[in-house]
């Protein structure tokens, strides 16, 4: 299986100096996947993730493939295999990192499951209204469709029909490119006052994907596991 990530290498807490290990790291530390795809558009962090890769993780750099540049400019160049199964771990920072447009040519023709920082709290709840002026189409990129400026012209019910219509769309557009996508199995983060930051979202092509990702969910953090579904 190969693993594709759409982020970057380190965080550092806000507030603190304490740095822990960013997704390519958690994957490429924690996981023994047969090949690795980084992408980062930004220079100085490419520069420290490859750092990094080399430094923790020497062993596997003949399994990680750096591709610099922004990943929906460069995602025909990372020389994607098209056989065997793989695993997109797409993790932006905010909506105009990803198009839909990137996450269709990624999984098109291929085996990939996906799993999604879905950014409702961050990216689209907090900035909507900005999204909805008539020159704005970050929202639209990242979705893949614009359906969902008819959703917030009517403004259905409330605010939170809104947008829970507008993560349906979503869902909508990843089951047009042949993915079992269920709103149920969402995972929502939160901060410790309980805002909900983003959805972590799974979508596999076949129905075992998801029935992995429900038994996944059982477990929680600290490895502790729910004792009923």
């Amino acid at each position: 299986m190969s693993i594709y990530l759409l982020a970057r290498g380190g965080c550092r807490i806000r507030g603190t100096q304490k740095e822990i290990d960013g997704s390519p790291l958690v994957a490429l530390l924690g996981f023994d996947f047969a090949k690795y795809f980084f992408f980062e558009a930004d220079s100085a962090c490419f520069e420290a993730l490859d750092g990094r890769v080399k430094r923790r993780a020497p062993g596997k750099w003949e399994k990680v493939k750096m591709i610099p540049g922004d990943c929906n400019a460069t995602i025909e160049e990372a020389g994607l295999p098209s056989e065997g199964l793989g695993l997109a771990f797409i993790d932006p920072t905010g909506i105009s990192q990803i198009s839909f447009d990137t996450v269709r040519t990624l999984t098109t023709g291929r085996k990939i499951d996906l799993i999604i920082n879905f950014p409702e709290g961050m990216g689209i709840r907090m900035n909507l209204h900005q999204y909805a002026q008539p020159d704005e189409s970050a929202l639209t990129r990242f979705m893949g469709s614009a359906r969902w400026r008819e959703r917030y012209r009517q403004s259905l019910t409330s605010f939170d029909q809104v947008c829970k219509e507008i993560a349906n769309e979503y869902l909508d557009n990843l089951r047009s490119l042949g993915y079992l996508a269920v709103d149920s199995d969402w995972v929502p983060v939160r901060t410790d006052q309980n805002t909900l930051l983003y959805y972590l979202l799974f979508a596999s092509k076949n129905p075992r994907g998801n029935d992995f990702w429900r038994k996944i969910k059982r477990i929680g953090p600290h490895g502790e596991r729910v004792l009923f579904p």
